[in-house]
C-alpha cells in the first residue's frame, strides 16, 4: 500500500476494528490457551463477554459497543468467533456479521478525521485492487462484484462507470462496499476459528449449548409466527415472488417445475414441515400425494443424496421468470422474510 495512504492506527483502533491483523496480534501476544478460555478468571471474563455479544445479536440484530480495555475486547471478538464456528449455523454467522460490519461503518462515520484512510486501508487488508481518482475510488470490477451490495438499481454493473476494468464509485458507496466486505471477512473468520470439539474446554461447550438453545428459541418464534400468519391467510412476511406463487397455487393454476422447487424449498428452510409444505400443493389441479410427497423429502433431503436444497436467489428467481419485482437490500427470499418477522420490511418496487 502506498505510504500516503496509510493510517495511523492506535490501540483504541483496536477496540472498533478488532478483525485488523494489528489487532488480532494482540490476541497471539496475549497467549490465552483454551484450556485457560475455560479456567482462569481472565479467560472467564472474555468467555461469558463474548457470549453475551452473540446473544445480544440474536435478540436485538445489533452488536454492542467495545469495552475500555482493547485487549480485552479483540480477546472477545476471537472468543465470540470461536462460539460461533462451535455452534455451525451459518444464518447465525450471517446475523452475527451484518450487526458487526454495520457496527464497524457507524464508527468510521463518526472518525470522519481519517474515514478516507481508514477505508482504503480496509481494502487494502481484504486485497482488493483499487485507485483514488475523480473525487471518488476506482474499484476492480471483480472485487466491486464480490462486494456489491444489491444486483439492481444504480448498483448493476451496466449502470456504472467502467475504465480498463475498474469501475468507480463515490466515497459514500466505497464505504457500503466496504461493510459488505466486513460482512464477508468476519465469516471467513468464524470459518477459520473451528477447532477439535474434543479439545474444547467444558465452560465453552456450556456457552456454545447456550448460544445455540437461544438461537434455537428466536428462530421457532419467527417460525411459529409465519405458520400462524399463513394459516389467517397473512402472507406479508413473505418476500412478493413467494406470494405470488401462493396467489397462483390458490387459485388452481398449476405451477412449473422450477416454481414448484422455489415454493417447497422456501417453505421448508423457514421451517415448515413436510406436511406442511404438502398442505400448500394440494390446492395444485395435479396433485398426486405420492408424487409431490418424495419430491418434498427429496428437496428436504431426506431422500436420495440427503442434501438439503435451499431457495433459489433472487438473481435465479429473475432469470427463472419468477420475479419482477426489485426488493431493496435483498439478493435472497429468506433474506426478505427475516427482516420482515422484525418488524422490517424492505421496501418493494
Amino acid at each position: 500500500m502506498p505510504e500516503a495512504l496509510r493510517v495511523a492506527l492506535s490501540t483504541d483502533d483496536y477496540r472498533w476494528y478488532p478483525f485488523l491483523p494489528e489487532a488480532l496480534r494482540v490476541v497471539q501476544e496475549l497467549g490465552l490457551t483454551l484450556e485457560e478460555l475455560g479456567e482462569t478468571p481472565l479467560g472467564l471474563e472474555i468467555l461469558e463477554a463474548a457470549k453475551s455479544r452473540v446473544l445480544t445479536v440474536i435478540e436485538s440484530g445489533t452488536y454492542p459497543p467495545p469495552s475500555e480495555d482493547y485487549r480485552l475486547e479483540v480477546s472477545v471478538f476471537t472468543t465470540a468467533l470461536l462460539i460461533l464456528s462451535q455452534v455451525g449455523d451459518r444464518a447465525l454467522t450471517e446475523k452475527f456479521a451484518v450487526a458487526f460490519s454495520k457496527r464497524v461503518f457507524e464508527s468510521i462515520e463518526r472518525d470522519s478525521s481519517k474515514r478516507p484512510e481508514l477505508l482504503l486501508y480496509l481494502a487494502t487488508v481484504f486485497g482488493w485492487s483499487f485507485r483514488v481518482e475523480g473525487g471518488g475510488v476506482s474499484v476492480h470490477f471483480k472485487d466491486y462484484v464480490y462486494a456489491q451490495p444489491e444486483f439492481t438499481g444504480p448498483w448493476k454493473l451496466v449502470n456504472r462507470q467502467v475504465s480498463g476494468g475498474y469501475v468507480w464509485v463515490t466515497w459514500r458507496e466505497f464505504a457500503r462496499l466496504l461493510q459488505t466486505g466486513v460482512k464477508k471477512h468476519v465469516a471467513k473468520l468464524v470459518d477459520s476459528a473451528s477447532v477439535d470439539p474434543s479439545a474444547v474446554p467444558e465452560r465453552l461447550y456450556a456457552a456454545v449449548e447456550e448460544v445455540s438453545r437461544r438461537w434455537a428459541e428466536a428462530r421457532s418464534e419467527v417460525l411459529a409466527h409465519a405458520r400462524a400468519g399463513y394459516r389467517k391467510g397473512d402472507a406479508s412476511v413473505f418476500p412478493p415472488c413467494i406470494r405470488a406463487l401462493l396467489e397462483e397455487i390458490q387459485s388452481g393454476k398449476n405451477l412449473t417445475h422450477s416454481a414448484r422447487f422455489a415454493l417447497a424449498s422456501f417453505l421448508l428452510s423457514i421451517g415448515f414441515s413436510v406436511d406442511e409444505t404438502l398442505e400448500v400443493f394440494k390446492a395444485s389441479p395435479d396433485y398426486r400425494e405420492d408424487l409431490a410427497r418424495y419430491q418434498v423429502e427429496h428437496i428436504a433431503g431426506l431422500r436420495g443424496s440427503r442434501t438439503k436444497y435451499t431457495p433459489y436467489k433472487c438473481d435465479n428467481m429473475r432469470s427463472l421468470g419468477l420475479c419482477r419485482w426489485s426488493c431493496q437490500g435483498v439478493k435472497h427470499p429468506l433474506q426478505f422474510f427475516y427482516r420482515a418477522v422484525r418488524g422490517r420490511p424492505p421496501r418493494v418496487t
